[in-house]
């Protein structure tokens, strides 16, 4: 078998670098190379003394211990670094999903998280995430594989912090593997850090990035968090894939893990700002009928009135404003528009004053 088209990514690439405003992407507006090294802390000087041997194939141990030291009481050794957030997926779900095997996930979904274990013969298993957010939901769900995506991706919702213990609690008792997909952990509301399910000791692995969240998605590093036993496999199914890491990705991933104190905070403030200024116009917009702000990462879920086919409403916008938004289609759930909050604010103002104005899109 092989995996369907990537919905969303077919979008992105004919939309994403011809929109005036970019509301598609679940990314912050990139960097450049110049802004993306200062925020490091390098120079190209620093990079240019780097040897253009193969990086360790697991990931430079400094690289590692910086990427542990995220998380309570993992260890260099329970951390590989991957190729983005897709390679780490795409090799935990060849050693944990077997034919006929259940996979039970939050749903909609990033296709992601359950395309590939389709194609390795998995039934999914959908939560809605209108009560996935209660751990009393997952008391009745029986599968064989948890995948806990949070903060949440398309909505934006989290579970609260006495939920969290609730569902943990009861995932262990479950005694089955958990894949925690936690991408936007660096973007919690409130600012700080987000919280973390990962505990590789009870079979509750992790897969995460800092590129979405610091405007770096080109940079391409990602990890898997998991028990050294489990690492090793993943670690040699990597050596068929990408093998290794480029090691000048890997020296800026370090720099931009270690000085992330001193800019992840503007950049917080930037994404809530987005946030709060279309949570006060929401209602302004043509034809859209409920908005709840994310509260957690920089995506949120915008529902649309009824009998409005999502992929008309985006191309339409788009055609008459340059306002990119991504179709709830593409999560195969409709009536639906993803909103990315990730835009520098002047932009991001400008293309909602447009969105208000095109009173005539439906």
């Amino acid at each position: 078998m092989e995996p369907r088209e990537f919905f969303i990514e077919d979008r992105l690439e004919r939309f994403r670098l011809n929109a005036f405003c970019n509301l598609g992407e679940s990314g912050l507006s990139h960097f450049t190379m110049e802004e993306m090294l200062s925020l490091a802390g390098l120079t190209g000087k620093d990079l240019s003394k780097i040897p253009m041997y193969d990086a360790p194939n697991q990931g430079s141990y400094e690289l590692r211990q910086t990427i542990a030291n995220l998380y309570p009481g993992v260890s260099p050794e329970e951390v590989l670094v991957t190729t983005g957030t897709g390679e780490a997926l795409y090799i935990a779900f060849q050693l944990l999903v077997k034919p006929q095997s259940k996979l039970a996930l939050v749903w909609p979904a990033f296709q992601a998280l359950y395309e590939i274990p389709k194609m390795l013969g998995a039934e999914i298993l959908p939560v809605p995430y209108a009560n996935a957010f209660a751990a009393s939901t997952w008391e009745g769900v029986d599968a064989d594989l948890y995948v806990l995506n949070h903060p949440h991706n398309p909505s934006g919702m989290t579970f609260s912090p006495n939920e969290w213990d609730s569902l943990l609690t009861l995932l262990h008792q479950k005694e089955k593997p958990v894949v925690f997909d936690e991408h936007y952990r660096f973007l919690p509301k409130g600012g700080g850090m987000g919280k973390t399910g990962v505990d590789p000791k009870h079979l509750f692995y992790g897969t995460g990035s800092f590129t979405k969240c610091f405007g770096v998605t080109g940079l391409r590093v990602g990890w898997l968090i998991a028990d050294k036993d489990f690492i090793k496999r993943a670690r040699s199914f990597k050596d068929y894939l990408t093998h290794t890491v480029n090691p000048i990705s890997e020296r800026i991933a370090l720099g931009l893990l270690k000085e992330k104190d001193s800019f992840l905070p503007s950049i917080q403030k930037r994404v809530q700002n987005n946030i709060d200024h279309f949570t006060s116009v929401w209602r302004e917009l043509p034809n859209v009928e409920f908005f709840s702000p994310p509260e957690g990462g920089l995506v949120g879920w915008l529902r649309l009135q009824p009998g409005i086919r999502s992929e008309d409403y985006a191309d339409r916008l788009m055609e008459r404003t340059g306002v990119f938004v991504l179709p709830g289609s593409n999560f195969e759930m409709e009536g639906f528009l993803r909103i990315g909050f990730g835009a520098k604010e002047d932009v991001f103002l400008e293309g909602l004053k447009r969105w208000k104005s095109c009173t005539d899109l439906i």
